[in-house]
């Protein structure tokens, strides 16, 4: 009696929001078995683009599950990357430098290699041409986020780096404890910024052509790309409702409750924002699906400490699984080093076919995209500092201006690409400085979303300071702010260099009004390589590109991190 009782209760305790999230995951299980199908299915040389309305909610979730996946790779990524540069010195040296060299190589750098090589992989389906573009989503995202938790486990006080060696934390209970949430902010941030990013390209990555071959996938990038192939007006403005309307859904489902929840991890001297919880939350608390689930969760945690408390004590691994482990660490090295060579005599056969003339404008490219990158730098310095430190140092205008700044930053600027190009010969801006704007779009926000983040972590007894000297603002910006922010803004710098770098290959070349600008540089060099499946020419438009890279994180960018850790390290 009192089981059916309680059974009866159950029933009658579950709200509308449980009959929501369980239609919501039927809805979901739904269209993970239509992507299934999708990368299941028969390869196909020639993918046809349907514009009518009714085919962009697929589009958009199958380039929703792409994001997603390439973020999932890319937290994976940062978390072992990021941590071992920054605990060992020897990896250190090997992979900050390697990181800052692939987050400049343009996505097309990536791109025809990657997607030849799984098509040759998976030749009955598409599941090769999903993984590349997933892979090279994962490529416009991961850089930023693996720098910013490097910086952050970097920068943990020296303070609290001594309490873990008091009370003897395991490295595994450091980085769980210590090392993770005292960067979470940050990533938080980057990961909205990555997130964006991989938007950037999705006109690039899902409608690839290499020559006479056509890749591309059904996607809402595919779908603006064709839109604005074709002139269908129609088509572009609902493309770009339906991409407002996907960023507008993951910020208030996912980064907006993050964002609120992350405020457990910040010290009682950075304070907390104030401020009711998102209406996700909210609704959420009221799920009694959801409670239910968590107290099955809480008692099975609490079973399996029972069970672990019962079992003997691990014993050491035994020499053949050790010497096994060894060998297959040496395996896979090997396998690697022969990679490596074989890839550097097949790029060293392309290279050679390269004239001395040749490797000249491959130089005067580069130097070319290099004045615009760092044009489009520092204007993007002049106004995402003030307003990072402004939406930072506020919390009740970071809850108001993060939802939008999100949304403006997500939206993938290529798709109005054409509309501002427009603009720009309008008001008779040559091409060859308009470009530099459209980098600036391509690249800003990685500063603005780094300041915000450093802006939050200063000590309200840091601010307080500048009230007890009584320092006017200037003094109070060059004593207190901008010292507190620089590493964060030095981070912001190299992911919108390394950004705006990437965003050459779609600003120096673009297609309006069924015609091609291109502005001399290195990024619209790689675009008409890739266009005409000239190898020679992407090879060494690439390798150029790489050294000047090598030579400006060897000689810049490194002394500004180790300027970062040293002189503007908050203890």
């Amino acid at each position: 009696m009192s089981l059916a009782r309680t059974r009866i209760n159950f029933v009658r305790s579950i709200s509308w929001v449980d009959l929501c999230l369980f239609s919501l995951l039927l809805l979901f299980v739904y269209a993970m078995v239509g992507v299934a199908v999708e990368w299941t299915g028969p390869f196909r040389s020639t993918t046809e683009i349907d514009l009518s309305l009714t085919a962009l909610p697929r589009y958009a979730f199958l380039s929703l599950f792409r994001g997603f996946a390439a973020y999932f790779i890319s937290l994976m990524f940062t978390f072992c990357f990021g941590y071992l540069a920054a605990q060992s010195r020897l990896a250190e040296k090997i992979l900050i430098p390697v990181l800052d060299i692939l987050q400049s190589v343009p996505v097309l750098g990536f791109l025809p290699g990657i997607v030849l090589v799984l098509v040759q992989l998976f030749p009955g389906s598409n599941v090769g041409l999903e993984l590349a573009c997933v892979l090279m989503i994962f490529t416009s995202q991961v850089w930023n986020m693996t720098f910013s938790f490097y910086a952050s486990v970097k920068g943990v006080p020296r303070d609290i780096r001594d309490m873990t060696s008091l009370f003897r934390l395991r490295a595994w209970d450091v980085l769980k404890k210590v090392e993770i949430p005292y960067s979470m902010n940050g990533l938080l941030w980057n990961s909205m910024l990555s997130m964006a990013g991989g938007w950037f390209f999705l006109m690039v990555v899902e409608s690839f052509q290499l020559g006479d071959q056509d890749f591309r996938l059904p996607g809402i990038g595919s779908y603006m790309s064709v839109a604005i192939e074709r002139g269908n007006t129609e088509a572009v403005i609902a493309g770009i409702a339906a991409m407002i309307f996907v960023i507008v859904l993951v910020d208030r489902c996912l980064w907006a409750p993050l964002v609120y929840s992350s405020s457990r991890y910040r010290s009682v001297e950075q304070g907390s924002p104030a401020g009711s919880p998102p209406m996700v939350l909210v609704l959420l608390q009221k799920s009694q699906l959801l409670r239910g689930y968590y107290r099955l969760l809480d008692r099975w945690r609490e079973g399996r400490e029972a069970r672990r408390s019962l079992r003997p004590a691990k014993q050491a691994l035994s020499p053949s699984i050790r010497k096994a482990g060894r060998t297959l660490y040496f395996t896979l090295i090997a396998m690697a080093i022969v990679t490596t060579v074989f890839a550097v005599f097949r790029l060293f056969d392309l290279l050679s076919s390269s004239t001395l003339r040749e490797w000249g404008t491959y130089f005067l490219n580069t130097l070319y995209t290099f004045g615009r990158v760092m044009g489009a730098v520092t204007l993007g310095t002049l106004w995402t500092v003030p307003v990072g430190v402004f939406i930072g140092s506020n919390p009740q205008w970071t809850r108001r201006l993060q939802p939008v700044v999100q949304v403006i930053a997500a939206f993938p600027a290529p798709m109005i690409f054409p509309i501002i190009t427009y603009l720009f010969l309008s008001a008779g801006v040559p091409f060859e400085y308009g470009c530099t704007l459209l980098m600036l779009m391509g690249s800003q926000f990685y500063i603005l979303f780094n300041v915000i983040s450093g802006a939050s972590l200063i000590p309200e007894s840091l601010k307080e300071l500048g009230t007890v000297y009584q320092l006017s603002k200037r003094e109070y910006w060059k004593a207190i702010i901008l010292p507190a922010i620089f590493p964060s803004l030095v981070n912001g710098w190299i992911t919108a260099a390394g950004g705006a770098w990437n965003a050459s290959i779609v600003s120096e070349f673009v297609t309006y009004e069924g015609r091609t600008l291109s502005a001399p540089g290195i990024g619209s060099a790689i675009s008409e390589a890739a266009r005409d499946a000239d190898f020679a020419a992407l090879s060494g438009s690439i390798v150029m590109m790489i050294t000047v890279l090598v030579l400006i994180n060897r000689f810049f960018w490194r002394w500004m991190y180790n300027l970062s850790e040293t002189r503007f390290r908050l203890e």
